[in-house]
C-alpha cells in the first residue's frame, strides 16, 4: 500500500463517522454533559472501528453506539458542573436563561435527554424514541413532564398567568 493512501474500508468508516458523529455527540452530551458526553462519543466511535463488521449489521447504528457510549460512562467518575457555569453561560450565551442549566440538571436523565434533543437540537420525537429504544408515547411523556418541571422550577407562566 502506498504511504498516505487510505484503504477503501477506512474511507467507508470515515464517511460513516462523518454521518453519525454529530447526532451521537448531541445525544451523549444531552444525557451526560459536555465533558463525559464527548468522552463517551470517542469511546463509542473507537468501539465502532474495532467492531466495524458487527456494526454494519445493525439497523440503527446511532442508537447502538449511544448504548455503547452509555456503557463507557459507567467507568467515569461523575464530575460536578463548574461552579461558575451560570456566569460562563451568561457571558458566552447571553440569549440562554441563566436558570436553565440548573433546572435541566434537576430533570431525570431521560427527561433531560429528550428535552435537550427535541428542543435544543431539533430532533424529531420519533428519532429520540429510536435512539432510546422506547415508544414514541414514552418520549412524549418524558418531554411533557420535563417541560412542565422546567416551567415550574423556572417559574415560567403562560400568557394567562398559569404555570
Amino acid at each position: 500500500m502506498e504511504v498516505g493512501r487510505r484503504s477503501p474500508e477506512r474511507e467507508v468508516f470515515e464517511a460513516f463517522v462523518a454521518d453519525v458523529k454529530p447526532r451521537l455527540l448531541q445525544a451523549l452530551v444531552a444525557t451526560y454533559g459536555p465533558t463525559d458526553g464527548r468522552e463517551a462519543c470517542v469511546d463509542a466511535l473507537s468501539w465502532a472501528w474495532e467492531h466495524w463488521e458487527r456494526l454494519n449489521a445493525v439497523e440503527h447504528p446511532v442508537a447502538y453506539l449511544y448504548r455503547v457510549g452509555q456503557s463507557a460512562t459507567r467507568r467515569f467518575v461523575p464530575r460536578p458542573l463548574p461552579v461558575r457555569l451560570a456566569e460562563i453561560i451568561s457571558i458566552e450565551f447571553p440569549e440562554i436563561e441563566p436558570q436553565l442549566m440548573p433546572a435541566l440538571s434537576r430533570l431525570s436523565e431521560q427527561q433531560r435527554t429528550v428535552v435537550v434533543l427535541v428542543h435544543g437540537y431539533d430532533w424529531r420525537q420519533a428519532e429520540v424514541a429510536r435512539l432510546l429504544d422506547v415508544s414514541a408515547s414514552t418520549v412524549r411523556d418524558y418531554l411533557e413532564r420535563g417541560i412542565e418541571r422546567l416551567r415550574r422550577d423556572m417559574e415560567v407562566r403562560d400568557v394567562h398567568g398559569r404555570p
